[in-house]
């Protein structure tokens, strides 16, 4: 109880000294400079950098092209695929699978260096069941089987080499790997080195094997192996990756290997302890390997790292197939496969030379453990946009950053919830007119632009919001002020908890904070416009008592409806961060569930809030803002848009359009969270009634509050 009181009161002098009793005049607490609301700013895009890219790294792209197969409608599945590497072209060989054998068929897809790119396919009878490169060349070799004649025989197997035209270059038996007709030997992994050595992995009974084949395909060698994948390298040899792991099963290392052609035995090129896509070698001295953040070089035991090519820089996201291939040359350029979050593509790499002007800007945002909420926009800003670059920051001490703002230096854009917002209006720029310009106000939900203006000015943007409210099982009860509020507690004589859940333990603050407070101007217990406080009166002992009794638990007490109905519980809380929110309030609680609200003093108050705004420091030069502005456009834009709500910190959409399309895209297998911390479940079903649906959550936005205040 003394916790509670002291809490209170602790809030309630500040809220008096800051409000009611004023506070003195500082420098900086003047009202900002006049803006010019006139200024045309000029962030229009030169046609001539569109796919150039920047000079921020030690190398830079020569050729960034798409590697893509077709996709027949009628596929029924993906029948497996391979990607590698040839001297100048990236191969993309996949197997389409149809109806029935005769009508599948196989596809080898290429691009070059020189931006060209073809298709080969190969129909039922000269399917390839298994294909690799050829090192130093644009060759492919493939692995092919004969079946014999009668099914008693053996199959015949055999290595095809074709050059860059497909042409078939030699046929290579491999009469050592004959097996039953019923029973195919087919490889994990095969390539050839420029000496015209054949290499082999397969899957055989005692586990796998590493095979060494002669040109004319003669057996050289069988080793057991663990190879993860057979790697080109630019002197002509084949290497192979190998993870190792330590004996409780955790990673330890990713060994790069070289079969010796004289004994047939491994040897250790190289060694990585860090996790990586891809391993290679960029000279017989230096390790060059890719992970999900970039291209680096090392020593060959991985120290000393150097970033050669960071994929934020150029506009890169890195998709679950990561870095599938990579290989360098004898002159030091670098090319490699990647996917994205939509296909592969063939990345051609040499070192910077020219320096390329780039208008680079940082953004600093929250670090927050579930990922950066702005890494897809800003990296797609990026890519569209190679002379500008924004630069993505998390690594911030509040008050450093603070002094460097309040120095009129940092970052240009600022996620404010790094270290508040409104208390900071002299650090931000004036954004009204800015809006107006882009010509976008009218796409945006007005009452969400709210929570980015302080005293009516405009001065930062909110991507997306959700809306927070009370349940109650009262159904006769439709408004509530405080005192209401408090009456309705005292009278419910089968009441155990004011809502649903609790963390256990003395939390009576919770009533005041939650309940009894919607902010300085706003609270039970005082009044800011007459400098008063009502601490000494029976409504406040009273206000204390139902503290103790009702918000003391030492169980959970269960989100369940029936509490709700049976007057055990008061109010449930509600957060709604997705239209089908309010679509599970409707099933769970019925088409008449009671939203009553937070009590305030002037009765009941649905609230709209949003994380914290993204702002453009008033100080950055005319450039500097230029590319911000650039970025709030794109930002805010439906593109831009879809994309943040392709991560998982994306509730519900500023833009209007993009708001409808989440709403209209609610249907059966949707699934709703109902509540803020218990967070129940609930599948839509047969349930879906989207235009009802619709109408109670406009209804809600129409009348919420912007406000900060927390559920």
């Amino acid at each position: 109880m003394k916790k509670i009181i002291s809490c209170i009161l602790s809030i309630a002098m500040l809220t008096l000294c800051l409000g009611g009793c004023g506070r003195p005049e500082e420098p900086n607490d003047e009202k900002p400079d006049a803006v010019d609301t006139d200024y045309q700013w000029d962030f229009s895009i030169d046609p001539d950098s569109w796919g150039q890219d920047n000079s921020l790294d030690a190398y830079s792209a020569v050729v960034n092209m798409p590697l893509l197969t077709e996709e027949p409608e009628e596929a029924v599945g993906g029948g497996g695929q391979r990607l590698f590497l040839g001297a100048d072209r990236a191969f993309f060989y996949k197997k389409h699978l149809l109806g029935t054998a005769r009508e599948s068929w196989d596809e080898l897809a290429y691009v070059d260096a020189d931006e060209a790119k073809g298709s080969k396919r190969f129909d039922f009878g000269d399917w390839l069941y298994g294909i690799g490169p050829v090192a130093g060349t644009d060759h492919y070799i493939s692995f092919g089987y004969e079946p014999p004649e009668e099914d008693e025989g053996e199959n015949r197997y055999f290595l095809t080499e074709r050059d860059e035209n497909h042409q078939v270059v030699r046929e290579i038996p491999l009469d050592f790997l004959a097996s039953p007709a019923d029973d195919l030997v087919l490889p994990d992994y095969l390539a050839a080195d420029s000496a015209g050595t054949i290499h082999l992995v397969y899957q055989a009974d005692e586990g796998q094997e590493y095979l060494l084949v002669s040109p004319e395909g003669e057996l050289l060698s069988s080793t057991g192996s663990s190879a993860s994948g057979l790697v080109p390298l630019c002197d002509g040899r084949i290497a192979f990756l190998e993870s190792v792991w330590d004996d409780e099963g955790s990673f330890k290392r990713t060994d790069l290997q070289c079969m010796d052609i004289e004994n047939g035995k491994p040897m250790l090129l190289a060694s990585l302890k860090e996790h990586a896509d891809y391993v290679t070698l960029l000279d017989e001295k230096t390790l060059l390997y890719a992970d999900r953040e970039g291209v680096y070089r090392s020593s060959l035991n991985g120290e000393n790292p150097e970033p050669l090519y960071r994929w934020i820089n150029h506009g890169i996201t890195i998709g679950q197939g990561g870095v599938p291939a990579m290989l360098a040359d004898a002159e030091g350029g670098i090319s490699l496969i990647y996917e994205d979050s939509e296909n592969y593509s063939y990345l051609c790499l040499q070192p910077t030379t020219e320096e390329v002007e780039t208008r680079v800007i940082a953004l600093a945002e929250i670090n927050v453990t579930n990922g950066s909420r702005y890494k897809p926009i800003v990296t797609e800003f990026n890519k569209r946009y190679p002379r500008w670059h924004i630069e993505l920051k998390s690594d911030y001490d509040e008050t450093a950053l603070l002094t460097q703002l309040g120095a009129g230096d940092g970052p240009v854009l600022v996620d404010t919830g790094l270290m508040g917002f409104e208390d900071l209006e002299k650090l931000w720029e004036p954004l009204d007119a800015v809006l107006e310009q882009l010509d976008i106000t009218e796409e945006l939900v007005p009452s969400v632009m709210e929570l980015g203006k302080i005293h009516g000015v405009q001065y930062g943007v909110v991507t997306d919001f959700w809306l927070y409210t009370l349940i109650t099982g009262n159904k006769d009860l439709k408004e509530w002020d405080y005192d209401t509020f408090l009456q309705c507690i005292a009278d419910s004589p089968r009441l155990e908890a004011v809502h649903d859940i609790y963390e256990g333990g003395n939390s009576g603050d919770l009533l005041f904070m939650m309940y009894l407070s919607g902010g300085i101007d706003d609270a039970c217990f005082w009044d800011v416009e007459a400098g008063t406080t009502n601490f000494d009166s029976s409504e406040f002992r009273q206000a204390l008592e139902l503290a103790k009794k009702y918000f003391t638990s030492k169980e959970e007490v269960p989100y369940e409806k029936s509490m709700l109905e049976e007057g055990k519980v008061l109010v449930n809380r509600m957060s709604i961060a997705a239209p089908q929110d309010v679509a599970g309030i409707r099933i769970y609680y019925g088409e008449d569930a009671n939203y009553i609200g937070y009590p305030t003093k002037d009765g009941s108050a649905h609230y709209i809030t949003s994380r914290a705004p993204l702002t453009i420091r008033r100080t950055a030069t005319k450039e500097e803002k230029e590319v911000a502005i650039a970025f709030v456009s794109f930002l805010l834009s439906y593109e831009g848009q879809q994309l943040l709500a392709k991560g998982i910190n994306f509730d519900m959409s500023v833009r209007k359009d993009m708001l409808e399309e989440q709403i209209a895209s609610m249907n059966r297998s949707t699934e709703a969270q109902l509540g803020t911390f218990s967070r129940k479940s609930i599948r839509l079903g047969d349930q879906v009634d989207i235009e009802l649906d619709r109408s109670k959550l406009m209804h809600l936005i129409e009348i919420a509050e912007p406000s900060q205040r927390t559920s």
